[in-house]
């Protein structure tokens, strides 16, 4: 087993540590004692359990009335599993054990959690602050839930579980179909005008999404053991903060003529509910608007915000921020004629310039392959109509890309060719595409430099 390690990339372990947990999820959920009624088909039970390794959040079933207390019992812990990544919790573990990382264990999490912070101070970071939050987060909601009159077990359960989906950005809720609009999905619509669940979820999601690496320098800073900020750090504080605030401007004034989503709600809760749209669009699944009730802009919006995703060595998928805002300014400095890429008075090495551009155009051709196959194997639901045609499939493929979970509604009418390409996208966001084009081709040094030539553009 040593040398079956030894043989092994980082990159390879990581994969094959996700699949291990998704396929031991999916044998697990698909058996008798995890459904309440009538046991889970194996193709709903691999997309089950994919989404909640995978942090992502779709699902083809209501998990709060289809599995029992055992079966939501074991999504938990995929979704835990899959928020930190089992090579990660593993690691963790072998550090407390042998009180050292191997050299493998090292670079798997530095795939995981980011490369820009020792691997065992980011390790521990990542696990501590992961139970700080959740556990303030569980008190929380444990008080907000109070006033819906529920049972002290269901309301510590419901505490719990949800703080867990949102801190890890999954997205899925075990609130089951009561009180809930016909179309399920969107789990928060009872609690759209309760501003302690909503923003008490939502500084949950967006915690988990702000990625590790930052987590530990604001820890430092806290701490004053550090003065200055990174480049990584202001960079991703600076893309949050538009993000989260300028696609909440957009949604309201998108929205607030809709009568289906916002136009009859009080105007703090019509802000509220924008800006939770917007955050949770970046990173988890959870919604207090019906999706499928919006208008054709604010789908095409979080379409946009869902790819761009969270900040890496988070819990969220996406090309992530760093690489938008690279993008950003690699595009500013070609309009100035500028030699340099610069964010904040320091140049982007080139070379991760080459890796934002690789990423971002891997990710647009991967979502839209899955988009094609989805138009090929979904002609019938096509033929039958469904809102926005076309446009549904998209967001749901980018939604499954980029770990969010958001749907207009029509995961649960896929074919079971449509759930399988899912699955494979899902898990190709969690994972990561250049990660996953390392473990299938691996790296090759050229060893031959070519001289440069002029070639037009544009």
């Amino acid at each position: 087993m040593e040398k079956f390690y030894r043989w092994l990339s980082p990159a390879h372990l990581v994969i094959l540590s996700f699949e291990l947990v998704i396929a031991v999820g999916a044998l697990l959920l698909a058996l008798p004692f995890s459904a309440k009624e009538q046991r889970l088909s194996w193709v709903d039970a691999l997309f089950l359990s994919t989404s909640a390794v995978c942090v992502t959040g779709l699902t083809p079933v209501d998990p709060g009335s289809t599995l029992s207390t055992i079966g939501q019992i074991i999504l938990l812990a995929l979704i835990q599993i899959g928020g930190l990544g089992y090579m990660t919790i593993s690691a963790f573990i072998a550090m407390l054990v042998h009180h050292r990382l191997s050299v493998t264990q090292r670079m798997s999490v530095e795939i995981m959690l980011g490369e820009l912070v020792e691997a065992w101070r980011v390790l521990r970071y990542a696990v501590v602050f992961t139970f700080a939050t959740e556990t303030v987060g569980f008190l929380f909601l444990f008080w907000a839930f109070g006033q819906y009159g529920l049972g002290l077990g269901e309301r510590i359960w419901f505490s719990l579980f949800h703080s867990v989906s949102a801190f890890c950005n999954a997205g899925l809720d075990v609130f089951g179909l009561v009180g809930k609009e016909q179309n399920w999905a969107g789990s928060l619509l009872p609690f759209a005008h309760d501003p302690l669940v909503v923003l008490t979820i939502a500084s949950l999601l967006m915690l988990g999404g702000l990625g590790f690496p930052v987590v530990v320098e604001i820890a430092d800073h806290i701490r004053r053991k550090k003065v200055r900020w990174s480049i990584h750090a202001r960079t991703v504080l600076c893309a949050n903060l538009v993000l989260w605030f300028g696609g909440a401007i957009l949604i309201w004034l998108f929205e607030f003529k809709n009568q289906e989503t916002i136009a009859l709600q009080t105007l703090p809760v019509q802000f509220m509910n924008s800006f939770f749209q917007s955050a949770t669009a970046r990173t988890a699944g959870f919604s207090t608007l019906p999706i499928g009730s919006l208008t054709a802009a604010s789908l095409w919006l979080l379409c946009l915000w869902m790819f761009i995703g969270a900040s890496p060595g988070g819990t969220g998928g996406g090309i992530k921020t760093t690489t938008a805002a690279i993008l950003v300014a690699s595009t500013w400095s070609g309009v100035r004629a500028s030699e340099q890429v610069v964010l904040f008075k320091r140049s982007v090495p080139p070379e991760r310039l080459s890796k934002a551009v690789a990423l971002t155009l891997i990710a647009a051709n991967f979502v839209g392959v899955a988009t094609l196959f989805l138009c090929v194997t979904e002609k019938e639901l096509l033929e039958r109509g469904i809102p926005y045609g076309p446009l549904s499939l998209l967001f749901e493929a980018v939604s499954a890309f980029g770990t969010v979970g958001l749907s207009t509604g029509i995961t649960p009418l896929l074919s079971v060719g449509g759930k399988l390409i899912l699955v494979a996208t899902m898990f190709a966001g969690r994972i990561g595409m250049l990660t996953l084009l390392v473990a299938i081709a691996g790296r090759k040094v050229e060893p031959v430099r070519y001289p440069h030539e002029e070639i037009l553009v544009g």
